[in-house]
């Protein structure tokens, strides 16, 4: 294949959004997996969907990143007629001291995104599934809900077709060609170079071997989420009759109803640490114990759940919990997207379209300066 004016390496939602944006303006994209799946199983954006909130406690700036996004998935859905942001609304269950739920509620108001506090009775009053001991307040934006990133990834890869763009799978890059003006190319376990203008370095959990000269500070932990059947009363759980839910005191999530019939759990917090990215025992006994105790306590009616399927993701993370979004130092035709720490799949079309911009050398529509890469000190070597 000859003649890309860009090579993206990862074909995630991230690599395939950027392509997707590049195609856009004309250029032509090669996007580089080294997987023959697509999208990759055990990758950063693999599962049928992922949360969609503007809550994010004090963290008024990505809370206006989530708002920039929102936007264009509804681009994306105008010109396309397939839904990719299903909004059935967040609710962030209060406990402990309430500090992030409430530190949400104050970001929303003064940007004036639709939110509210409601006490106990009155989520319950709405929720009637809802323990009403189980939290002392829910703050609740009707703009949240979940991003279909499978969709999302399979519709940005064909768009970018349509325009000139192609997809090469099963190509791992061993080896990045350097030299003093930039990257000159990329070597992959075949001994085959590809070659194009510009780079974007977009692998995910792979980034850490791929880049491993540079010393990146990353950390990769593995997220479990389960699926399950609700044993009763399944037209409650429908997304018209219940919201994307969390509490991030107990570090879950939940979705309602939205995929065969199954609703979804999963763990909010920092998963377990992974040297190496594999495909791993799906089942995790201690992890289906506690959603099923969360549950419990939140949701007394789904704790019987039997009908199970457990899912991992993979997902990378840097010290400061920001994501790189910045050119390599020694390289200024070669962009890297990583650390997202599971926000990829709700932050797509801005990332993707920001990366393109990068690329073009055009003026970011957001300040960058957060996720530069030289925030960490690093050995690089050659």
């Amino acid at each position: 294949m000859h003649g890309f004016d860009t090579i993206v390496v990862g074909s995630g939602v991230i690599g395939s959004a950027t392509a997707y944006y590049l195609a856009r303006h004309g250029r032509r994209a090669l996007i580089l997996d080294q997987q023959d799946k697509i999208p990759n199983p055990i990758g950063s954006s693999a599962d049928h969907a992922y949360l969609f909130r503007l809550t994010h406690g004090r963290d008024s700036f990505a809370t206006d990143l989530s708002v920039r996004t929102l936007p264009l998935w509804r681009q994306l859905e105008h010109e396309t007629g397939e839904e990719l942001l299903q909004q059935t609304g967040m609710l962030e269950l209060a406990t402990g001291s309430g500090c992030y739920e409430e530190a949400s509620l104050k970001a929303l108001t003064e940007l004036k995104i639709p939110v509210h506090r409601w006490e106990p009775a009155e989520v319950c009053e709405r929720y009637r599934v809802l323990r009403r001991a189980a939290f002392k307040f829910g703050v609740f934006h009707p703009d949240g809900g979940l991003v279909w990133a499978q969709r999302a990834i399979g519709l940005f890869t064909r768009l970018a077709m349509k325009r000139g763009s192609r997809a090469a799978h099963g190509v791992k890059i061993v080896r990045i060609l350097r030299d003093k003006t930039g990257v000159q190319g990329l070597k992959d376990s075949s001994g085959k170079v590809w070659k194009a203008q510009d780079y974007v370095f977009a692998a995910g959990p792979w980034t850490r071997e791929l880049l491993a000269g540079y010393g990146l500070p990353l950390r990769v932990t593995r997220q479990h989420t389960l699926y399950f059947r609700p044993p009763r009363n399944q037209g409650r759980y429908r997304p018209d009759h219940f919201p994307v839910f969390a509490a991030a005191g107990r570090g879950f999530y939940g979705f309602p109803v939205h995929i065969h019939g199954f609703m979804k759990v999963g763990r909010e917090r920092e998963g377990p640490p992974c040297k190496r990215v594999e495909a791993v025992d799906m089942r995790e006994p201690v992890f289906q114990k506690n959603c099923r105790a969360f549950l419990k306590d939140f949701v007394p009616d789904l704790a019987g759940f039997h009908e199970v399927e457990d899912r991992v993701c993979h997902t990378t993370r840097t010290p400061d919990g920001d994501f790189i979004l910045d050119h390599l130092p020694d390289a200024a035709n070669a962009h890297l997207a990583v650390g997202f720490s599971g926000k990829s799949p709700m932050l797509a079309p801005l990332i993707g379209r920001t990366l393109a911009g990068l690329v073009l050398k055009e003026k970011s529509e957001i300040n960058l300066h957060r996720f530069q890469f030289d925030r960490f000190k690093m050995r690089r070597s050659r």
